[in-house]
């Protein structure tokens, strides 16, 4: 593997995540310093997902990215079909949510030069219906959403999400979330920046994979460990999902804690 590859595609998507006018919206006002460090970390965790899946795919040309604001997508226009995909009495912020992860949707297939304005809909559970011969994942974290697209639909699997560690104070769901050691990691450190870590790496995990399996991921159907020297999880499926998701799979999931939010990333070749 190159060893640059990493460079190459932080330089590919640094260059991308800072072309909000490609939407056609005005400069995000969000505080920049906030918003720069942000964008940096997500580009930064997504390319060294990507250059540790396999870097013979020639991933830093066949993978797009968006990070952008609710402020930076205050023009965006919905297609009327995905208009319909939002119940009636969605809240406004569930409103701007949904608009500006499908705004980070097209900004990242702009980025990977599709220009298709087909409505991008939605499955059963949520999960983004993406042009033939794509995948990708969308996440929101208010007033951020980023999106991932990548060329290889059938043999890359794809799962980001974004979360705040505050979404971590209140009742405490450490018990839900995590297995016995991976309760033992969260408490040996920052407790809830660990938390955090855990729950955003399994949304991720569920996000990437079960476009393959079609079954519900339980937080406990995946054992995570911390692999420091890598600044990764090594995930594990603990229960089997199918026979390219089989007891004792194992993937990465790539994790970066940015002030007070937690950025996750899968990017998983079957072989």
């Amino acid at each position: 593997m190159p060893v640059d590859i990493t460079k190459d595609l932080y330089i590919k998507f640094q260059s991308e995540v800072g072309q909000e006018q490609v939407m056609g919206a005005p400069p995000g006002r969000t505080e920049r310093r906030e918003a720069k460090e942000l964008r940096s970390a997500v580009g930064w965790t997504m390319s060294r997902a990507m250059a540790a899946a396999d870097s013979s795919f020639g991933l830093c040309e066949h993978a797009g990215l968006g990070v952008l604001s609710a402020e930076d997508c205050s023009n965006y226009v919905l297609h009327r079909q995905e208009v319909g995909i939002l119940s009636p009495q969605a809240c406004r912020k569930r409103q701007i949510e949904f608009a500006s992860g499908r705004a980070a949707a097209r900004f990242a297939l702009h980025g990977i030069g599709v220009e298709n304005h087909l409505p991008i809909l939605r499955g059963p559970k949520g999960e983004p219906h993406w042009p033939e011969g794509i995948v990708g994942s969308i996440t929101h974290c208010y007033p951020w959403s980023v999106a991932v697209a990548i060329r290889y639909a059938n043999i890359l699997a794809t799962g980001v999400d974004l979360e705040t560690t505050d979404r971590m104070t209140g009742a405490d769901i450490s018990e839900l979330v995590c297995g016995s050691a991976e309760l033992d990691w969260v408490r040996a450190g920052n407790a809830q920046e660990r938390l955090t870590m855990i729950f955003s790496s399994k949304e991720a995990v569920y996000k990437a994979f079960f476009p393959f399996c079609h079954q519900y991921i339980d937080f406990k159907d995946v054992e995570l460990t911390w692999l420091p020297d890598q600044a990764c999880f090594q995930g594990k499926f603990v229960v089997p999902f199918g026979p390219s998701l089989c007891k004792g799979q194992v993937f990465s999931v790539h994790c970066h804690l940015c002030a007070e939010f937690v950025f996750s990333c899968v990017i998983h070749q079957f072989r």
